[in-house]
């Protein structure tokens, strides 16, 4: 055996004998009744690699000698043989149940509840019977009425082993499930992320190429050959780039058309998957801030990617600006044929003058207290990039309902709903 079994052994062992202490006694102190059946059958139905016989006959020693010891300590008149004959039994019952067990095959019974119910409920009661009959040969209880009491006390605890065995599964499902799901938001907003970049990239190539163009032209109109040289240099240095460029696009688009894109989400949808991440950005950085989230027409769309990766950079523009306690709030509703979304925060607010310039690239009045770094102010000029050039609407900020900020987007219906 090695370390691991022999471990695991020894952990049902001392789990199983600490259960076997909370027990009731119908007929005498020598005969009980106890979880440590129903824990055991448990502990052997999920460590399949164990040997049931040897961990049912451990299990049966160890009982025996913790429950005589204990006795010994607590009655020292007690005669030592009459000591260890009155809790001989158990070894007897633990081995019987042991054996059966492995007999019956209770483990490839779990898909049947009936047949797992019938046989654990004979191995049960199989087994006290048999410590019963030793019970009665060393001191003469009350057999009949025991062996009723154990026919009723092995179904009970049979279906009791069936019930519990099933709320494990269950809750194990859910477990996954939710792991499942909790990837699933991870790797949505991680998409999103990529797919904003990858609009970037797109932009940066047009950009791209407008400069080689120029760099050409500029080729073209020089004179002085070393100039021309230059010039012509500048140009195919910016046209090796480009090449790169389109490189890298081409591998990310094929990464993201691997995906289903017949995938729909509603608004609910994409709201829950923004809360999580938003409340781990609370909690990561240690403030006070309450999030609500308020859908009304909560419509399908399968472009969400986009939308996701817009309302991501306002909430968390949002949660930079609250210092330490403040509310959002996320609100969806439709208007003169276009979706409205506002992320409203109550933080300190924008200044007048920053109003026309908090879009543009680079403008920032954001820092890192720890580090002293300042932002790099380009979150919300991709966020009106992409509410502009990719959905076709429009962005506008203004600190007028009771001096809380306001970010409010605004999209055509016909852009956004279903295919976009």
């Amino acid at each position: 055996m090695d370390k691991k079994r022999l471990g695991n052994t020894i952990a049902i062992c001392l789990v199983t004998v600490f259960m076997g202490q909370g027990y009731i006694s119908p007929f005498s102190q020598w005969f009980r009744f106890s979880l440590a059946v129903l824990v055991l059958s448990l502990l052997l139905i999920y460590f399949k690699d164990l040997s049931v016989v040897t961990v049912s006959a451990s299990i049966g020693v160890l009982m025996f000698i913790f429950r005589a010891s204990l006795n010994f300590i607590a009655y020292p008149e007690t005669a030592f043989l009459t000591n260890l004959l009155s809790y001989l039994p158990v070894v007897a019952f633990y081995i019987v149940f042991g054996f059966l067990f492995k007999l019956l095959n209770i483990r490839d019974k779990l898909d049947d509840s009936a047949v797992f119910i019938i046989s654990l409920w004979f191995c049960d009661s199989t087994s006290n019977i048999a410590e019963a009959i030793l019970s009665y040969y060393f001191m003469n209880i009350d057999f009949e009425k025991a062996v009723i009491a154990i026919i009723y006390v092995g179904l009970i605890r049979s279906w009791m082993t069936w019930v519990i065995y099933k709320i494990i599964l269950y809750s194990k499902d859910i477990f996954e499930i939710e792991q499942k799901e909790k990837k699933f938001r991870e790797l949505l907003l991680f998409t999103a992320k990529l797919k904003t970049e990858l609009f970037f990239l797109k932009k940066s190539m047009i950009d791209i190429e407008d400069m080689m163009e120029q760099s050409y032209d500029l080729y073209e109109r020089l004179e002085e050959p070393q100039l021309r040289d230059m010039a012509l240099n500048i140009s195919k240095n910016i046209h090796e780039i480009k090449k790169d460029y389109i490189r890298v696009v081409a591998g990310m688009e094929n990464t993201l058309l691997s995906e289903k894109t017949n995938l729909h989400m509603s608004v609910e949808d994409i709201f829950k998957i923004i809360k999580d991440a938003t409340y781990k950005l609370i909690k990561f950085k240690n403030v006070d801030i309450s999030v609500k989230f308020q859908t009304q027409s909560n419509f399908q769309m399968d472009d969400y990617y986009h939308l996701i990766s817009v309302l991501n950079n306002l909430i968390t523009n949002s949660i930079e600006a609250i210092e330490s306690t403040g509310e959002i709030i996320v609100e969806e509703y439709e208007m003169d044929g276009n979706h409205v979304f506002r992320v409203i925060d109550d933080g300190p607010g924008i200044e007048e003058e920053d109003m026309e310039l908090i879009f543009e690239p680079g403008f920032t009045n954001k820092y890192d207290k720890t580090t002293g770094k300042m932002s790099t102010g380009i979150g919300l000029s991709h966020v009106k990039n992409i509410v502009e050039n990719h959905f076709g609407g429009t962005i506008e900020v203004n600190n007028r309902e009771s001096s809380k900020t306001i970010f409010e987007i605004k999209i055509p219906v016909t852009n956004i709903e279903g295919s976009a």
